[in-house]
């Protein structure tokens, strides 16, 4: 789990030099590397919780939907590049829409969607 969590940091570091290179060019590439360190932080927060992600494995499901529909609707919102979050809300003063226009909370909020996406799945002892 340990070797997989520093792959993807990785992953997800060469995505951010790429990001910043992409966007200083106004790139077409923004959008595909935007969701790649969506999925790559996703999956961090899957492996986070090795414990969880280790009894699934094993077969030991217990559904908490309180936690997988909030999850779910999270993990479809971070995974929407900011391009569009700018293009559908503009940049406002509302916190709503600027929490997705900054990679580092995109990516804090995917890790914290992977994360909760393990914990609905189990049951937390």
């Amino acid at each position: 789990m340990i070797v997989g969590m520093i792959i993807l940091l990785y992953l997800m570091v060469g995505n951010y030099y790429d990001l910043q290179i992409a966007s200083q060019r106004a790139s077409e590439d923004t959008k595909t590397l935007l969701i790649a360190m969506s999925l790559w932080a996703f999956l961090f927060g899957v492996l986070m919780e090795w414990k969880g992600l280790r009894s699934l494995l094993k077969g030991q499901f217990n559904f908490n939907w309180k936690l997988l529909i909030p999850t779910v609707i999270l993990s479809v919102l971070v995974f929407i590049p900011n391009i569009y979050w700018v293009k559908w809300y503009g940049v406002s003063q509302d916190i709503y829409p600027n929490i997705f226009l900054l990679p580092e909370t995109h990516m804090i909020l995917s890790v914290l969607a992977g994360t909760i996406l393990v914990r609905s799945f189990t049951d937390k002892k």
